[in-house]
């Protein structure tokens, strides 16, 4: 109880506040422990969910960057059929991007190559050549 007088006597705690203040450090210390229990102990390594085996297009990403190599993906996007989930799968294209890509397509009645694809504002040289590997127009 020594403890809780220097702490009481620092922080000028009364009587009800040092049983807030133990009972909410004893409720923070139970809780990391139990959840340290659960990660380390009670779900091994093999039971965590492996996003790369669900993910076909982050799983081929993967293998291209551990082989270090210029590797082509299998999978390409085609522009003309893609949705706006997937067009936000490509590197460097968000919700906006993805939303000039279907707007432009619609507007064009689909890509005819995909260089048409510098035509969308926000998409360079820089950001097309990134790309180029992704995409394809069927």
């Amino acid at each position: 109880m020594n403890f809780l007088k220097k702490i009481s006597e620092h922080f000028a705690f009364t009587k009800n506040e040092q049983k807030v203040f133990f009972f909410l450090s004893l409720v923070f210390f139970i809780g990391a422990g139990i959840k340290g229990y659960k990660y380390f102990i009670y779900e091994p390594e093999h039971q965590r969910f492996d996003y790369s085996q669900t993910d076909s297009i982050f799983n081929e990403l993967s293998k291209a960057a551990a082989n270090d190599s210029d590797a082509v993906v299998k999978i390409k996007i085609n522009l003309n059929t893609a949705a706006k989930h997937e067009l936000m799968r490509l590197p460097g294209v968000g919700e906006a991007t993805a939303e000039r890509i279907l707007l432009y397509r619609t507007e064009k009645k689909n890509f005819s190559t995909i260089e048409d694809l510098k035509k969308i504002k926000g998409i360079g040289s820089k950001k097309f050549e990134k790309l180029k590997p992704f995409i394809t127009v069927e």
